[in-house]
């Protein structure tokens, strides 16, 4: 009878732990899709009193899904709504001699974080347009209204970024424009991917990577850690991660922003918020002191949370993010 009840609470344990493992390895690559709010409906109901003309595109990844995105670009000055956040900022630039209004001075393309929607960027492009910048903006797989199930944290999302710049080269081509000089920039997991890009995508000059991790083997132990208790073993975070990628098709433990951007040379601007509970700030510090470009930058905004850490730098930090992709 003893021998029975061991048993029995042995196969109860294992089903339990194989249950961890895998409700844990979903949420790890299936991220939740958000509705749009408000906010961005009043956005794309008219663009222009946002200081944006957006112009809706669909780009093919390698594997056959559907990435849905803007191609947001500068409306004329006599054509400008309320738009506050741009007219804000190009009072700033033109106190430094940075004038609106001319040609083109290049194309951003703009990454979300995990669980977020290309709408959201839409609230850094209004900025950025205010330099004359065209940005490029789209859902990742497996987020908003894009196709795909699963999140690979740059496995695959690395291959998507150059076929979404591959599409919005072909638009252009096709009525006599061209993208100009090429900038990234990321935001938490969208800079994660951004840096994991830069090896491969030879047309980005510049990037500006907002709260990336460095390591996701490392990244997924605090995370479980900060949920659970923080003597959690090491194997079981990782079970669930080497669950997750199995599911998915890729190997999580591959998944190193740090390693990947070390050796590229182009200037590369780190922003981290000193208040991040998410991605520690030390990471951070640790993958920025890991890039051997001869022209880095890193900002710290002593404020900054992960989500809040844009809003907290406010106009200063996107005029400082402007004036480097300018360099």
């Amino acid at each position: 009878m003893g021998f029975l009840l061991v048993g029995i609470l042995l196969l109860v344990s294992l089903a339990g732990l194989a249950a961890v493992f895998w409700f844990g390895s979903g949420t790890m690559i299936i991220p939740k899709r958000r509705a749009l709010e408000q906010r961005h409906l009043d956005l794309l109901e008219t663009p222009s009193e946002f200081g944006l003309h957006l112009e809706p595109f669909e780009a093919e990844t390698g594997d056959g899904f559907w990435l849905k995105g803007f191609l947001a670009t500068p409306i004329p000055l006599s054509e400008i709504g309320t738009a506050e956040r741009t007219r804000r900022m190009q009072k700033r630039l033109s106190r430094k001699g940075i004038t609106s209004g001319g040609p083109n001075r290049g194309t951003i393309v703009l990454l979300h974080g995990r669980g977020g929607l290309k709408e959201n960027m839409l609230t850094v492009a209004q900025r950025f347009v205010a330099a004359d910048f065209r940005c490029v903006v789209y859902d990742a797989r497996a987020h908003g209204v894009s196709e795909g199930k699963y999140t690979t944290y740059g496995d695959r999302e690395v291959d998507d970024l150059s076929r979404v710049l591959d599409h919005v080269e072909s638009i252009l081509m096709n009525r006599g424009e061209n993208t100009g000089p090429v900038f990234g920039f990321g935001l938490s997991l969208g800079a994660a991917v951004l840096l994991q890009s830069l090896e491969r995508e030879k047309r980005i000059r510049a990037a500006v990577a907002v709260a990336p991790f460095g390591n996701l083997r490392k990244q997924m132990i605090f995370t479980a850690r900060k949920m659970s208790f923080q003597s959690l073993p090491e194997w079981i975070p990782c079970g669930v991660a080497r669950i997750a990628g199995w599911r998915a098709g890729f190997d999580p433990f591959t998944i190193s922003p740090e390693k990947s951007a070390a050796g590229v040379l182009i200037p590369i601007f780190i922003v981290h918020g000193a208040k991040d509970k998410v991605i520690p700030l030390a990471d951070s510090r640790t993958l920025f002191q890991s890039l051997q470009s001869p022209e880095k930058q890193w900002r710290e905004i002593s404020g900054g949370s992960h989500r809040n850490v844009l809003a907290e730098g406010g106009d200063e930090l996107y005029e400082e993010m402007i004036e480097f992709y300018l360099r």
